[in-house]
């Protein structure tokens, strides 16, 4: 098991909390501290950790529980994001003990749909990590008809900012200018920049599945706990 992993589930900390803390060098394994944010531990590790306002000496104890998921389906002109003092954030619709809940692939402000949320960040590296190749289904509104060519484009992958940007599968919507988008990977405002690439603009974007998780028929901005053993 990761340390961060461990931190997260045990004492609720952010991630680049945990960071600050190794790099400032207060984190110590039997001993010895660490250096390396992906430390793995074990049961029977001693876990030191010394800094001003934030003090932890325990023996890891690994605790088998199981995992709660949360799917909301997100309105526009919300964010992804555990406090801004711009927007209106996710967890102002969610009840206050789902504060420490993470999100599973972040949707934009301009973005709507399915959203996952978890008490378990192991569940989050498990959906997020490119190994495990999860998909995640769009309805995507264009501002004009897709050309044939241009989604073959799209398919095959389109360079903006270094990066490549593409998807596996693209099938027209009943809806105008609407087409259904299916990506196994995920870069920050991935479909936005990959049809901006190829001359086109998108004018909605909503998310409808994450993996076997479908909206189904979850109403804008209402939510549904499901169980994870």
């Amino acid at each position: 098991m990761r340390l961060l992993t461990y931190i997260q589930t045990r004492h609720q900390i952010s991630r680049r909390k945990f960071v600050t803390l190794v790099n400032e060098g207060f984190v110590s394994i039997n001993g010895k501290k660490i250096t390396a944010y992906t430390q793995e531990v074990i049961t029977g590790d001693k876990l030191s950790i010394k800094a001003p306002n934030f003090k932890i000496d325990e023996v890891i104890e690994e605790k088998q529980k199981s995992s709660t998921l949360i799917l909301l389906n997100k309105p526009l002109g919300y964010v992804a994001s555990k406090s801004d003092p711009h927007n209106k954030t996710i967890y102002e619709i969610l009840p206050p003990e789902y504060t420490n809940y993470y999100y599973i692939w972040r949707l934009d402000k301009n973005s709507h749909g399915l959203l996952l949320l978890t008490d378990d960040p192991a569940l989050v590296n498990e959906f997020e990590h490119p190994k495990f190749d999860i998909e995640k289904e769009y309805i995507v509104e264009l501002d004009m008809e897709l050309d044939a060519k241009d989604i073959q484009r799209a398919l095959s992958g389109v360079k903006d900012e270094n990066e490549m940007l593409r998807a596996i599968k693209i099938t027209k919507n009943k809806k105008h200018y609407h087409y259904n988008i299916t990506l196994n990977e995920w870069k920050k405002r991935h479909i936005r920049r990959m049809f901006k690439t190829i001359g086109y603009r998108v004018m909605d974007l909503e998310r409808v599945r994450e993996g076997k998780y479908s909206l189904g028929d979850v109403k804008v901005g209402e939510w549904k706990i499901i169980e994870q053993k």
